[in-house]
């Protein structure tokens, strides 16, 4: 289903506060290149050992054969794993983009919703079921204020803000919401450069919204700016951001 994207929210720690005022006075984006996220070792808030997914593979679907090159007493030539040896699902990863500088912002968004009704009862049936699911979807987990951080810069325009980023950026790059699968029950497959914009149902809380600029030959952190922000963001906190935040259908 499409979304429909209100705001873009970059959030910071209160000791990064220099870096959030960057932000929103000079557009500075630090970004990382997406195999230090592999790498990063924070209990998955910021760090995700499978970025760049291809395929996600359970047990069940899933027989690997390994043929031996060369024959070794006792152990044959060919070896089967089924589903009754594997302990958790297969993960294929790419390293095509490992290179690719990463900016991550958190997206405020719902669903496009559409609905027919035909009389007045069923009209404020369907306006009340949407608007709870709509509170449902903007809703701000707590986890965002305890591991990323309070200080919130919201980007009110979001258009203005995407058109800036390509205006500063002399290259190709990719941009969009990040999508969320169950990696408990369902398997699946990514191709190209989907593969990072996949993660983790573990990840949903974080509604990303991700910016890849291509890169091919360096692991180097680079920072881009793209001119002050101040007439399509304001500073405040995400708890501030939480209270004043009202979206409904009427």
């Amino acid at each position: 289903m499409k979304k429909i994207i209100y705001c873009l929210v970059k959030i910071f720690k209160d000791c990064d506060e220099v870096y959030a005022d960057k932000f929103l006075n000079d557009g500075e984006l630090y970004c990382q290149a997406l195999k230090n996220f592999k790498a990063i070792e924070d209990n998955e808030v910021r760090g995700d050992r499978y970025e760049g997914l291809i395929h996600w593979i359970q047990p069940k679907d899933c027989i690997i054969s390994i043929k031996l090159l060369e024959n070794i007493v006792n152990i044959p030539s060919e070896i089967t794993i089924r589903e009754a040896d594997l302990a958790a699902p297969t993960a294929l990863q790419t390293t095509e983009y490992d290179y690719h500088k990463i900016y991550c912002m958190y997206a405020i968004a719902i669903d496009e919703f559409r609905f027919e009704y035909s009389t007045e009862e069923e009209r404020l049936s369907l306006q009340k079921e949407i608007n709870d699911l709509i509170s449902k979807q903007i809703k701000i987990d707590e986890k965002i204020s305890s591991e990323l951080g309070n200080i919130a810069i919201v980007i009110t325009n979001v258009g203005k803000f995407i058109d800036r980023v390509k205006e500063h950026y002399d290259k190709d790059l990719h941009h969009g919401l990040v999508g969320y699968f169950d990696d408990e029950a369902t398997s699946a497959q990514f191709q190209g450069i989907e593969s990072i914009f996949r993660k983790r149902k573990f990840y949903t809380y974080q509604n990303e919204y991700r910016f890849a600029f291509i890169a091919t030959d360096q692991l180097d952190s680079k920072t881009f700016h793209i001119g002050n922000l101040k007439d399509i963001a304001y500073k405040t906190t995400v708890g501030e951001l939480k209270n004043s935040m009202s979206v409904s259908v009427k």
